[in-house]
């Protein structure tokens, strides 16, 4: 059982930073020529930001490094808005987000299910932006690294396996298979930009190669093992985000919102 006190010590500085985010959310929805689904936008953003905070806020720190998480990851995830404005991508961040909940032990659905629920929802992430899919085989990792027992495992790969049949039953079912054949339609790896990729996939191998080295040598992670089997999470959420930047990001560096919780963490924690 969670306590709400992390909550309510944070409550203000969360309120402030969501009224910032609503802020730069009506200038970024308004600029555009498109004006349609506010509602359903301002939704999935605001659940999205607010299970992030709820994740940062759980999270275990040690001295007072959690506001320097809260305003990175802010900071970050304001900046790349205008991706959610492609529902699929939205969509897509706020099951990795559920996802990560479950992984860290934070959310209140972690129960003997937890592995199941992870591979259910990675694979629905995965049929809304097809990269994702590479992050089957991370969690499968964290999953092998991390279980209690193997069973953990065989509902890891049945919460998948589940899931694919689910789609394409609903699929035949319902007649929907133009979504299917534009799903494969888009199994393309876009144009290398070398002018801003490189420079954010070293940025992001920078912050990687130092949130690695602080797992072990910053006494205020490698001391607690709780911090550090999460770090390590993080660690290799990033990792696999970078492989994906490497060869999906093409002209959209907005996709740089799927970092922002690690990339908050990893800095905060070793700074």
């Amino acid at each position: 059982m969670h306590s709400n006190s992390p909550f309510k010590k944070y409550f203000f500085s969360t309120l402030s930073l969501f009224l910032i985010f609503l802020g730069v959310f009506l200038y970024f929805f308004y600029s555009q020529k498109d004006k349609v689904g506010f509602w359903e936008i301002l939704v999935l953003t605001s659940i999205s930001f607010f299970l992030n905070i709820f994740t940062i806020i759980n999270l275990k720190f040690k001295k007072k490094r959690k506001p320097w998480a809260l305003i990175i990851y802010a900071v970050l995830f304001i900046s790349s808005l205008q991706e959610f404005f492609v529902l699929d991508i939205g969509i897509a961040y706020l099951f990795l987000s559920m996802v990560l909940l479950l992984l860290l032990d934070i959310s209140p659905m972690s129960s003997s299910f937890k592995y199941f629920n992870i591979g259910m929802l990675t694979t629905i992430a995965s049929f809304f932006y097809f990269p994702i899919g590479i992050m089957i085989l991370l969690f499968l990792l964290v999953t092998v690294l991390h279980y209690d027992e193997k069973i953990n495992i065989s509902q890891y790969l049945a919460g998948i396996l589940v899931t694919i049949i689910l789609v394409l039953e609903i699929t035949y079912l319902t007649d929907n298979f133009p979504y299917l054949m534009k799903w494969t339609e888009n199994l393309s790896i876009p144009k290398f930009h070398f002018e801003y990729q490189i420079p954010i996939l070293i940025i992001l191998i920078f912050i990687l190669v130092y949130g690695w080295i602080n797992q072990y040598s910053n006494s205020n992670i490698s001391d607690d093992v709780e911090i550090s089997s999460k770090h390590s999470i993080m660690v290799l959420y990033l990792l696999f985000w970078i492989i994906i930047y490497a060869f999906f990001m093409g002209n959209n560096y907005e996709l740089l919102v799927f970092v922002s919780l690690p990339v908050s963490i990893i800095i905060s924690r070793s700074i």
